[in-house]
């Protein structure tokens, strides 16, 4: 976290980035070294290049030519480069929103990697449900009817079936829904997939049980990623799980069930003064306007959102991201660092 304090007293804008990632995974799948940052062919691969040190450090060259070209802005500029982000954000961004004020502001600029035809100002909420399932267990030759892991299979269908729900959508997001529908159609990886951004989805993610394969299982733990859309809450959620795994018909002594991570869904403004900003300077620069968007994944920025202060997450698009082969492209790494340093000029400086 560092700051540069302005000249006259104004708004203070947060830049925000996270500079934990993924794992690369086996390098052999890989055709370059997947920590190498090396710039080819009007690329800059690497694991993390999209998400998000490319965002990350367009942040943090931002700051620095601020700082260093003396820019006569008012307020003041805030970097905060986080970690946590990829396992929830509770010791990163949220941490520090909740417990260090100025780093709190006025409007967020994010570099995650939208694409230059995006503006993401509104998130979807993001449930971890951890799921334990017991059994007596016994000799592998003589099973019983159901196993720790059986059961913990029977709950993760019975979630699994949440895929597709959805509840009335806010007003005010039903037109940047469409639209980001759109745009994601037209993406090579968005093709047929644009239902979760009203939609909740599920993915089953981790299943871990037994000791031995002839040994019946006593335990099992399974961990599934809920993806809410506006319009649903926690308690909605809850309600919907506890129902499905109900149906099951296990005893409910044999499960238990956790919320280890729990972020409600958020939104801004399309029209706030920092997206204002950022549309026109990112016309400028690339010929094209993006349009406010929502994040069919997660960022940081909502943790701001929570507290009702405007953001606009803007950046490279992402090819590969968390499957080998990582890249951004070079050009719009450039762009949208202008796009960024003169959207920090227009918000800061009289």
């Amino acid at each position: 976290v560092s700051y540069l304090k302005g000249k006259r007293p104004g708004p203070n804008l947060i830049l925000n980035g996270h500079i934990d990632q993924f794992p690369a995974g086996n390098a052999s799948d890989w055709s370059f070294n997947p920590y190498s940052g090396e710039c080819r062919d009007g690329k800059i691969l690497g694991r993390g290049s999209a998400d998000m040190k490319g965002g990350s450090v367009i942040s943090l060259i931002c700051f620095q030519l601020v700082h260093e070209l003396d820019i006569p802005i008012t307020g003041q500029l805030t970097l905060t480069l986080v970690s946590d982000e990829e396992t929830g954000g509770a010791w990163g961004a949220k941490w520090l929103v909740e417990n260090v004020p100025p780093v709190r502001g006025d409007s967020v600029l994010n570099g995650e990697p939208t694409g230059l035809d995006s503006i993401w100002v509104a998130h979807k909420g993001i449930f971890w449900l951890k799921v334990k399932t017991t059994d007596p267990g016994g000799h592998g030759a003589l099973p019983g009817e159901e196993n720790a892991i059986t059961k913990a299979m029977k709950v993760a269908q019975a979630v699994q079936e949440l895929q597709g729900w959805k509840l009335e959508t806010p007003r005010e997001l039903v037109d940047i829904i469409e639209i980001a529908k759109e745009k994601l159609e037209n993406k090579a990886d968005g093709k047929g997939r644009s239902w979760v951004l009203d939609s909740t989805s599920v993915n089953i993610g981790v299943i871990q049980g037994g000791d031995k394969v002839n040994v019946v299982p006593r335990h099992c733990e399974v961990t599934i990623d809920i993806r809410v859309p506006n319009g649903i809450t926690q308690k909605d959620l809850q309600a919907r799980v506890d129902q499905a795994i109900k149906k099951t018909g296990l005893n409910p002594a044999e499960i238990s069930t956790e919320w280890v991570e729990a972020s409600e869904p958020s939104h801004s403004s399309g029209r706030s003064e920092i997206v204002e900003l950022l549309k026109a300077n990112a016309k400028t620069i690339t010929g094209q306007e993006p349009a406010p968007t929502i994040c069919f994944g997660g960022t940081d920025g909502r943790f701001w959102l929570y507290r009702g202060i405007p953001q606009a997450v803007y950046g490279p698009a992402s090819y590969n991201m968390a499957a080998p082969g990582e890249y951004i492209l070079e050009k719009e790494f450039e762009q949208v660092l202008k796009a960024h340093a003169t959207t920090i000029i227009d918000y800061l400086c009289e």
